[in-house]
């Protein structure tokens, strides 16, 4: 995923799992971003492809099919402008999943479908989408107490044809905080990895091990920092300007000068000051230069630093 976009398409869904991990921010709420930057216009889910030089795109929500005719026209868009090779999946619960959608989702050339079925009714969706010819998987949390429910469904998605089955370690989050705790669930690692999700999750795949089905196990961890991390490494390498170092975790560092001379054979003036690459501070005549700030961003303008490391009057106190 770390190479392709991710469409948050809207925050609505006509189910209201406990443990949806979505943010208050953005959970009910019919606001569509792009990777991490919020859009008004389809056209801009384009332009942020280009921006990190995606490969595909990853459609969630809430759910996507409640915009169905949205959701149709964005892959039709990204097909047209980036060609058949692009890739594409789409997750959804499966509630709005009738054969017309489905069919119009296959037809725009959605390549892959992935069910969440947090009801059993949902999973004659999955059904049909198995009848249209697109990749079809399933994607399940993996709630500790929970295993033998979850392997009857990956039982039942090997015997459908259902190509893979994903095993997501449950996230505590901000908003879902509550709901889990009071069903007893505590963090058991890294910044929202729930105790026990782990440790169920490889009872389920020792358990199918030896089965003719692909199923993969998705921790907090990868999904959060690792995929994240590295969709803004993409991100900065294909649209970062050239004064812009890449740090290994994914923002940009620059030195911004301010100066009593011109300094744009070494980066580009902004303002009053020039900004420069880090490694060309060295080379900067210190006698004509008044201060450098250091600043690191992430690749969407949130600042994350910006420190004074030479100062001219403090110098020369």
């Amino acid at each position: 995923m770390g190479s392709k976009m991710v469409v948050f398409i809207s925050g609505e869904c006509g189910d209201s799992c406990y443990y949806c991990p979505v943010s208050e921010g953005r959970f009910g709420k019919d606001f569509a971003y792009a990777n991490e930057r919020k859009v008004t216009e389809l056209e801009d889910f384009i332009y942020e492809s280009y921006r990190m030089n995606a490969l595909g795109a990853g459609i969630t929500g809430g759910d996507p099919l409640l915009h169905l005719d949205r959701v149709v026209e964005l892959i039709t868009l990204l097909k047209d402008e980036f060609g058949r090779s692009y890739h594409i999946h789409l997750y959804t619960t499966g509630r709005y999943a009738s054969m017309d959608a489905l069919t119009e989702l296959a037809k725009a050339g959605l390549d892959e479908i992935r069910f969440h079925p947090v009801k059993e009714q949902y999973l004659s969706a999955v059904e049909r989408a198995l009848r249209l010819g697109i990749d079809v998987g399933l994607e399940l949390p993996a709630i500790p107490g929970e295993e033998e429910r979850i392997s009857q469904l990956v039982n039942w998605a090997r015997n459908k044809g259902v190509k893979f089955v994903n095993l997501n370690e449950l996230e505590l989050t901000e908003r879902n905080f509550q709901s889990l705790n009071s069903r007893g669930f505590r963090i058991g690692h890294g910044l929202a990895g729930v105790s026990g999700s782990f440790e169920a999750s490889m009872r389920v795949l020792e358990k199918f091990h030896e089965a003719e089905i692909s199923l993969h196990y998705c921790s907090s961890v990868y999904k959060d920092v690792v995929e994240t991390r590295t969709r803004f490494i993409r991100t900065l390498r294909a649209s970062g300007k050239p004064y812009e170092e890449v740090t290994g975790e994914g923002t940009s560092l620059r030195a911004v000068v301010k100066a009593s001379v011109d300094l744009s054979e070494f980066g580009e003036r902004s303002g009053d000051a020039f900004v420069v690459s880090p490694s060309l501070v060295n080379l900067l005549p210190k006698e004509k230069i008044d201060e450098i700030w250091m600043v690191e961003e992430l690749p969407y303008g949130q600042r994350l630093s910006e420190k004074l490391v030479y100062s001219k009057s403090k110098d020369s106190q």
